[in-house]
């Protein structure tokens, strides 16, 4: 029998590595069966933001770039603004036109019309007198018809001029209706909208992820003048198997965790769950895949430390599936 320099035969060597070689991989087999059955279900999806295309109801040539792609932007900060030099003048004419609705008629219009009405009272006075000689001296016959008939006439159309001029009077101190002051605010106001437009602002915290204008630019109404990001309102959709929809429902929470922070989970919680079932998505290529009947499900992520960002591959850990669930699932 042969032996080692130490006095160990090989055939006793060889069972000895033959033991650890079964030791070890019995192991490595119990660990991975441990893990497996530990691990809560995943799937994968692409992380993704909601977006606003803002743009202006009313055209304009683009006249000043206050920000550039990339900018993070607080709501209300101004992106672009477009040449309203006629906008500006119409806001000035109708907000003179408010002022002088509200002010009313001036003191020196009131007298005048009141002078006027005086005086037509005073000239009704007097041809009411004439006109009670002119019938006195038809009575005597000394003068004629004719006559007679223009001293009435005079006065008739005097009185008339009379009631006239005291309406003038009447609303001169009654001041504007306030109908007429109503119809001028709403114009001054619709000008003034017509000018907000004017300015492009961002109407939530976000970034500008594209620009798609430049000074100079004359825009049609409704044309976008940039895309912006919403941070804050990041998603992602997974598609999971349908054995898990009576596992899962809107409000449950699930863990993340994507490649840039292997050690750092994040939180999210199920925003949907899509109503009609479809085919596993394209982006699967093999056959046992295609054939399988999947449900959508949309979440919504925690990203209150500004870590995440849209683009990135995500993993989603639904923690309350029970083990016996196979572990399926497309990305989006």
């Amino acid at each position: 029998m042969e032996t080692t320099p130490e006095g160990v035969s090989r055939i006793q060597v060889k069972k000895l590595f033959g033991n650890a070689a079964g030791v070890l991989l019995v192991s490595t087999l119990l660990a991975s069966c441990s893990r497996s059955d530990s691990n809560p279900a995943v799937v994968s999806g692409t992380i993704d933001t909601d977006e606003v295309h803002v743009a202006s109801r009313y055209g304009g040539r683009v006249e000043k770039i206050l920000a550039q792609e990339g900018d993070t932007l607080k709501a209300g900060q101004v992106i672009a603004e477009l040449d309203a030099a006629e906008l500006k003048a119409r806001r000035d004419q109708a907000t003179a036109l408010v002022a002088e609705l509200v002010a009313g008629p001036r003191k020196e219009e009131i007298e005048a019309a009141r002078h006027d009405w005086e005086s037509l009272t005073a000239q009704l006075e007097l041809a009411r007198a004439d006109a009670r000689r002119a019938n006195e001296l038809f009575a005597s016959k000394t003068i004629s018809d004719t006559e007679h008939d223009q001293a009435a006439s005079r006065a008739q159309a005097l009185e008339k001029s009379v009631a006239a001029a005291k309406s003038r009077c009447d609303l001169l101190l009654a001041g504007t209706r306030p109908e007429r002051v109503a119809q001028a605010r709403a114009q001054l106001a619709e000008v003034e909208t017509q000018l907000s437009e004017m300015r492009i602002a961002a109407p939530n915290d976000s970034v500008l992820e594209v620009l798609s204008v430049k000074a100079g630019d004359v825009l049609a109404p409704n044309r976008e003048v940039a895309t912006l990001l919403l941070p804050q309102h990041l998603w992602v959709r997974v598609y999971v198997p349908e054995p898990w929809l009576g596992h899962i429902k809107p409000g449950g929470r699930v863990k993340v965790k994507v490649d840039s922070f292997p050690n750092k989970e994040f939180e999210g919680a199920i925003e949907q769950i899509a109503r009609a079932a479809e085919f596993t998505p394209r982006n699967v290529q093999t056959l046992e895949e295609r054939i399988k009947q999947v449900f959508g499900v949309k979440l919504r992520l925690d990203n209150h430390e500004g870590l995440l960002r849209a683009g990135m591959s995500a993993d989603v850990y639904f923690p309350n599936l029970p083990s016996n669930l196979k572990k399926t699932g497309a990305a989006n």
